[in-house]
């Protein structure tokens, strides 16, 4: 594990008891197509989890402490959906731009983590997660509970600021952005892609990314909040 990414598990951590009693904490990380978000949101958790096991001990008198990890994906709009918008091809098209996201319904979990626990509050927050299978989102079988105090939030949009989605920028405790080159990211999505079945051939899954993917990544690039942290991928490791 990079050096980089155990010192923000450990800060986000100490951030977390500093502040205990202020309800859950927050961290985003964004970053353009293809930069390997899952390459620190997994073993960032991971580790989160590790240290708040270790501070926790054996002792019983206090409430476990978990950090997860939800992906934006499960915000996309449902394929009915684009079918009922204004042009539904150019919907479909561009599926995974900004505007193909349920953006007020993320906001409104985002709302629900941030406020404070109260004796009527749910026990359980649900939250959608995308199946690949039927490319569609669907119900997460694992809601966010009471112990998940640190919930971590990767997605292409997590730290923009434009209208609605800075809102929910706004409300991460942690910006976590991870960059790199768009040579390296092109090449990312070409195989993810044609590995997916997006496209029936490597030549149609390159039209594809350089029509839409790198096109958001430019987006995502010129209209992202300043990020707390940033990290850099290189061959698969981050900086």
């Amino acid at each position: 594990m990079s050096r980089t990414i155990d010192q923000l598990a450990h800060d986000i951590v100490d951030t977390y008891y500093a502040r205990a009693g202020d309800g859950r904490l927050l961290v985003g990380i964004a970053g353009p197509p293809g930069c390997g978000k899952s390459t620190i949101a997994n073993p960032l958790t991971q580790r989160i989890n590790s240290i708040l096991r270790s501070r926790l001990g054996s002792s019983q008198a206090e409430e476990p402490i978990c950090a997860v990890c939800v992906s934006l994906d499960g915000w996309h709009y449902t394929l009915a959906e684009l079918d009922a918008m204004e042009d539904p091809v150019y919907a479909h098209r561009w599926r995974g731009a900004a505007f193909t996201f349920n953006q007020p319904e993320y906001q409104k979990f985002l709302e629900e983590l941030k406020t404070p626990s109260r004796p009527d509050s749910p026990t359980t927050i649900p939250f959608p997660t995308f199946d690949h299978a039927i490319k569609n989102p669907v119900l997460s079988p694992t809601p966010i509970t009471s112990s998940d105090k640190i919930i971590l939030i990767e997605g292409l949009y997590t730290l923009l600021d434009i209208p609605g989605w800075k809102k929910c920028s706004d409300m991460m405790d942690f910006k976590v952005w991870v960059d790199v080159d768009e040579e390296t990211a092109r090449r990312r999505l070409v195989r993810r892609n044609f590995e997916a079945g997006i496209t029936a051939d490597v030549e149609s899954c390159a039209e594809r990314v350089d029509a839409v993917d790198m096109k958001n990544g430019e987006f995502v690039r010129a209209h992202t909040t300043k990020p707390t942290h940033v990290f850099v991928s290189v061959d698969g490791e981050v900086y």
